[in-house]
């Protein structure tokens, strides 16, 4: 059966995750089709949810070339449509997601990796922007990441990163809150000793919100939480062998809100705060893995603020219980703390918690049937922020 990749909370299509074809294909065709009932497709507040029935649609293709060579390539597309039977209007939602990733090993010594994920969606786990509840409309989210590590003397090497995103929203409040586009360069000194590498870092990240300004009551301009961080950390990554990998950096990041000035008094001139980021993977088993980690850091938020504080830990839990029979665990659970913005904001805190279980059974080489549950909580501070949110599918998806 083909290795089946699960996301945290309520997967939109379930098309994330796009993984590469079998070893030894070099394109791979799916195709997915699932009926659902979710009770509050709209992440309202108890007393507005809104629910409904409906299916939705999911064909994808994969590609892969030189896979186990000094050049790999991969590619994958997926189309997702998802039908809602009790909405009055616009029943239908659509998503995109298309990923790329590059990696060219110049010598044993040198080696350069790029990918580069695009995705139109409206569920915020597959948008990870900093808006936790579901937006209407086409949300746009590309994120690009390239490294590359070099042997600089005996056990010594060097590793420069860049990344970029850029998220645009088409409703316009969430437009002015969260459209941005973010710049980050980080350099790291590795020492390595086989299994393990311990290392020393800094990252400058720059993000430039380029969203409306927002009228009326408050006055909010978008400009003013435009802002550079500075990161410096250390860290260790640990290789047992290929079925065990972990990796732990802490730190602190200093955030300068250079645009304050237009604002004064709702967005801070700068704040200080820790910065964590591990994680591991352990395949206990044939068919079996565990993924895991925990997070510290700051990000946008969809309120009108400066940003949030969040501290996450996740899990992902794939077992084997048969040869036919696959199970899938998931959690994560994160806590915000809102900086900057009116006292009806500042200093709230926000925690939001992902559940979600499946059981796959093989019906053939390359047939499966699907069984999954997720559910979704936000407990808020801050009046009608608050929802609770079930989602249950039953489908049936193939490969080729």
């Amino acid at each position: 059966m083909n290795k089946k990749i699960v996301t945290l909370g309520v997967a939109a299509f379930g098309v994330v995750g796009l993984q590469a074809a079998d070893a030894g294909k070099v394109w791979e065709v799916t195709g997915s089709l699932r009926g659902f009932y979710d009770d509050n497709y709209t992440t309202s507040p108890e007393d507005a949810a809104e629910e409904s029935w409906g299916i939705e649609v999911s064909p994808g293709i994969n590609l892969t070339i030189g896979e186990g060579t000094d050049l790999e390539f991969s590619a994958g597309y997926a189309f997702g449509m998802r039908y809602y039977e009790d909405r009055e209007t616009n029943n239908e939602d659509y998503g995109h997601e298309l990923g790329i990733s590059l990696s060219k090993a110049f010598s044993n010594t040198s080696i350069l990796q790029v990918s580069d994920s695009f995705v139109i969606a409206q569920e915020p786990e597959i948008l990870n922007g900093g808006a936790k509840h579901r937006l209407e409309g086409d949300n746009l989210r590309n994120t690009l990441s390239a490294s590359y590590r070099q042997v600089l003397s005996g056990n010594i090497l060097g590793e420069l990163g860049y990344g970029n995103s850029i998220f645009d929203y088409e409703e316009a409040i969430h437009s002015a809150l969260l459209d941005r586009s973010h710049n980050q360069v980080n350099l790291d000194v590795i020492y390595d000793m086989e299994q393990t590498e311990y290392f020393v870092g800094y990252k400058f990240a720059s993000t430039d919100f380029d969203g409306g300004d927002l009228t009326g009551g408050l006055d909010f301009k978008s400009d003013a939480r435009d802002n550079d961080s500075h990161y410096g950390y250390v860290g260790v990554r640990h290789q047992l062998n290929k079925e065990f990998v972990a990796s732990a950096q802490v730190g602190a990041q200093y955030v300068d809100y250079y645009n304050f000035n237009l604002m004064p008094g709702l967005i801070p001139e700068n704040e200080t705060s820790p910065y964590v980021n591990a994680s591991m993977e352990w395949g206990y088993a044939e068919g079996s893995q565990l993924v895991a980690g925990v997070s510290l850091a700051r990000g946008a938020t969809d309120l009108q603020a400066a940003d949030q504080e969040t501290s996450a830990v996740y899990a992902q839990f794939l077992h084997k219980i048969t040869a036919k029979v696959h199970g899938t665990l998931t959690a994560r659970y994160q806590d915000s703390e809102i900086s900057g913005g009116t006292e009806r904001v500042d200093g709230k805190t926000e925690s939001l918690m992902l559940l979600g279980a499946s059981l796959t059974y093989a019906i053939a080489d390359n047939i499966w049937t699907e069984l999954a549950y997720n559910y979704d909580e936000l407990d808020s501070d801050i009046s009608r922020r608050s929802f609770e949110r079930n989602y249950l599918s039953i489908g049936i998806g193939t490969s080729y």
